[in-house]
């Protein structure tokens, strides 16, 4: 169409002009909306949010003055797929880079009643210090199933580790920047865990804002042409799953109970800039064993076992159309499937995964249908890969990743 007759088309077509139009901006808005598409003006919309509240005295934390008085903190830019968040955006402190978060927040009446009570005369009643301990205690041990050593409920009741606030009002505004933050998933795990190498190291906060290390997420490795790779690009193929099955190991292996990863992407694992020692970086969706049986088990109704699904975890649909304990899939069942035979449809693959490749073998490709599939031979989707499958895989890849590596 001949560019200076579009305004006589759009006055002609005046319906499917403004049809057209409006569709445009709905798919813009829910690409916002969803994370997958962002600008750094919402990163200085955040910045600008949390910096007047520091201001109005109402927002505290280590990184506030770095961030809104000295403005150390810089070059911040918008990070894309964060659903769930109201914010990700990077930024630069001296040699550091970061990341900070925040939730989709809720009203302030929402947010603290249960952190005080207001009598009728207006004024707010915050909890003694052995009950706010005894509050964060209750809420660990109902979102993550965890028993609080004496050093991590000093963590986590206060934000500076090494200093004791004495001023009664400063305590309470401590609080008060506390509470919302301890709701998060993703925060409880960071401190608690915070000498595990397997999560981003948290380095501080600012309001409802809080930030850990950048770790640069991998990069979806399949494209159209990705079923004729080369065979350096194969090679770190293999490092990245031998990678990813070590990190799985340490996640079953060196806590209180396992760790469910319930929301596996490619770009969810990332390493630390100049680090060799991969990561996992969603943690809003990462659960002890017994706290996804009650997640995904919690008697609601079903027709089939996807409506019992809290993303990539699953329990059984029940005779009776309820969901029910415990959860069936584990975790590498869930890599096996979404990460290294890949992305499917109706069972059908469409997307390669990080080992579908002209070089995948015949042995690891059957290998990698049991483990995506391990019990097709009865109606419960999804059951969990055994231990002695993850053994065999890894030494499958082991040896073939040495075999490759003279190519990198």
């Amino acid at each position: 169409m001949n560019i200076r007759r579009l305004p006589g088309f759009m006055y002609h077509h005046k319906l499917a002009t403004v049809l057209l139009t409006s569709s445009l901006l709905l798919v813009v808005y829910l690409l916002l909306h969803w994370g997958i598409m962002c600008t750094n003006l919402e990163a200085w919309r955040h910045v600008s949010s949390v910096c007047s509240q520091h201001r109005d005295g109402t927002a505290m934390g280590i990184l506030c003055e770095p961030l809104c008085t000295e403005r150390r903190i810089h070059s911040l830019a918008c990070e894309t797929l964060h659903a769930g968040k109201e914010a990700v955006f990077s930024a630069h402190w001296e040699a550091t880079r970061l990341v900070f978060k925040a939730s989709r927040t809720k009203t302030s009446s929402e947010q603290f009643e249960s952190l005080y009570w207001i009598d009728a005369s207006g004024s707010r009643h915050f909890p003694s210090e052995e009950d706010f301990v005894g509050m964060i205690k209750d809420l660990v041990f109902n979102k993550l199933n965890v028993t609080l050593s004496q050093h991590q409920l000093e963590r986590l009741a206060r934000l500076r580790t090494h200093r004791t606030e004495t001023d009664v009002a400063k305590r309470q505004l401590e609080m008060e920047n506390l509470w919302p933050l301890l709701q998060e998933n993703e925060y409880l795990m960071t401190i608690l865990y915070e000498d595990r190498d397997v999560f981003p190291q948290p380095i501080g906060t600012c309001g409802t804002f809080y930030a850990v290390e950048y770790v640069r997420p991998i990069e979806t490795p399949t494209t159209v042409l990705a079923l004729s790779d080369s065979k350096p690009e194969w090679a770190k193929r293999l490092k990245l799953a031998v990678m990813i099955l070590n990190l799985l190991e340490e996640m079953e292996t060196n806590f209180p109970e396992p760790l469910y990863l319930c929301d596996v992407k490619i770009n969810h694992f990332g390493l630390p800039l100049g680090g060799q020692k991969l990561k996992f970086l969603d943690l809003d969706a990462v659960f002890p064993r017994t706290i996804v049986d009650r997640i995904t088990s919690d008697g609601r109704s079903c027709e089939k076992h996807e409506d019992c699904d809290y993303f990539d975890c699953r329990s059984a649909c029940s005779k009776n159309k309820r969901c029910e304990s415990p959860v069936l899939n584990n975790n590498l069942q869930i890599i096996c499937e979404k990460i290294f035979l890949g992305s499917t449809l109706s069972g059908t693959i469409i997307i390669p995964g990080l080992l579908m490749s002209e070089h995948t073998t015949s042995t690891m490709a059957v290998f990698l249908r049991q483990c995506a599939n391990p019990d097709d031979s009865t109606t419960l989707p999804r059951a969990a890969a055994p231990g002695s499958l993850q053994k065999r895989l890894h030494n499958m890849l082991n040896e073939m990743e040495q075999e490759y590596s003279k190519f990198v």
